[in-house]
């Protein structure tokens, strides 16, 4: 079922990494799991189950659809992107949280909640600085007090997005918890205690305390990627155990990545010197070269961005990526490698190959890289250290 190419998904590190960032906030801190997308491409079902099995408290997701899928787990699920009116009747008689940033929504709520004689717990979102969704920061008190007149409606949390959290210079993001701070103070009243405050994404998690309030909202960091692919990072990979100046902007605790990225040779032939290889006839050999086909390309979600710079991991060395990335098949040069066969296993994530590393040669961010990978690649399931269950496009299958 995974002979072509395929994702291992080790839910134990991903136990361990939730635990790891339990331990950093504290037991007082309730944390929010960011399952959207997929649980960023890990299978947002799976990772649910496991991290309700850890004691997680609620599970974030972006839109309705993905709320929906998650309702079997039996967590609170909050919709942390803004639903469109014509949704709100599925989000009250499914109890989902919505996240609140504009009032003609909010009315409608408390329309449809009245009718039916329910109370729908909301979050509100403030826009501190980030520029995108939320009620700006200057409308939020008044927006709040209103908002809590609604009798079917219950302020269960309100929360506010850094724009720039993993940067070293931390003083936007400080600006941002001062001016959600001030609004947090002016709206507290016996008639206005939200249950939930929270501003702290992964990088908050790892640099700034202060920023947790009573809830955390990792993403990144529980599938065990960092939220920077910068300088300090790769610094810090090489070096964990070094003594850095400015401790606060490297990462405070160490997660392990959760999922690595396979493939297979399906070819293998030698060229002459001036063969062209791939669409676009982008590389043209030097010399006499040998090639390998392998079974991915951009429809597995393999970056079109890596073609002639990129490269894979076969028999523990790298082969750099010859020609355009294609559809379906990308080559790669293994001239200096002995004893490449067709069907041998190639790393394209994992082993000598990391997330971060293929993001900073493919010109973008580690989170764009994993939530590509398309769902015709399987993804291959790791618990109490063997391999349980395969979810591919054909369903799912337990291996026994």
């Amino acid at each position: 079922m995974y002979n072509r190419t395929w994702a291992l998904i080790d839910l134990d590190r991903l136990r361990v990494n939730y635990r790891t960032i339990k331990k950093k906030v504290g037991d007082k801190t309730k944390v929010l799991a960011a399952v959207k997308a997929d649980a960023y491409g890990h299978g947002a079902i799976e990772c649910s189950r496991v991290l309700k099995q850890e004691g997680v408290d609620m599970l974030g997701v972006a839109s309705l659809d993905e709320a929906y899928t998650l309702k079997k787990i039996g967590l609170p699920v909050v919709i942390l992107s803004p639903s469109q009116i014509d949704e709100i009747e599925d989000i009250v008689e499914n109890k989902f949280i919505p996240t609140i940033t504009n009032m003609p929504f909010a009315q409608e709520l408390q329309k449809q909640a009245h009718h039916r004689e329910r109370s729908v717990r909301i979050n509100i979102e403030i826009d501190t600085g980030m520029g995108r969704t939320g009620v700006p920061v200057n409308d939020a008190i008044e927006f709040v007090q209103k908002i809590s007149q609604f009798r079917n409606i219950q302020i269960d949390g309100i929360f506010t997005h850094f724009a720039e959290a993993e940067k070293e210079d931390k003083k936007f993001t400080l600006s941002q918890i001062d001016k959600f701070e001030r609004v947090i103070e002016k709206i507290r009243s016996p008639k206005i205690e939200p249950v939930l405050v929270h501003t702290a994404n992964s990088a908050a998690i790892l640099n700034i305390p202060f920023s947790y309030f009573n809830m955390v909202r990792p993403g990144m960091l529980l599938y065990g990627l960092y939220p920077s692919c910068g300088r300090h990072l790769q610094m810090w990979e090489a070096s964990p155990d070094a003594d850095y100046q400015g401790q606060e902007t490297f990462p405070t605790i160490s997660v392990s990545p959760i999922l690595s990225l396979y493939t297979r040779v399906c070819q293998i032939k030698w060229i002459d010197r001036g063969t062209s290889v791939s669409y676009g006839r982008t590389y043209i050999a030097d010399k006499r070269k040998k090639i390998a086909v392998i079974s991915a390309g951009y429809g597995d979600g393999y970056p079109r961005h890596l073609s002639n710079k990129g490269f894979v991991v076969i028999k523990g060395k790298r082969a750099k990526i010859v020609g355009t990335v294609c559809m379906d098949l990308t080559m790669v040069d293994i001239t200096d490698i002995d004893t490449v066969n067709i069907g041998d296993k190639v790393t394209l994530i994992g082993e000598g190959m990391s997330c971060s590393q293929l993001a900073s040669l493919a010109d973008t961010i580690n989170y764009e890289i994993i939530t590509n990978i398309c769902p015709r690649v399987p993804r291959v399931y790791i618990e109490n250290g063997k391999p349980t269950t395969v979810k591919s496009i054909l369903g799912e299958k337990n291996i026994p």
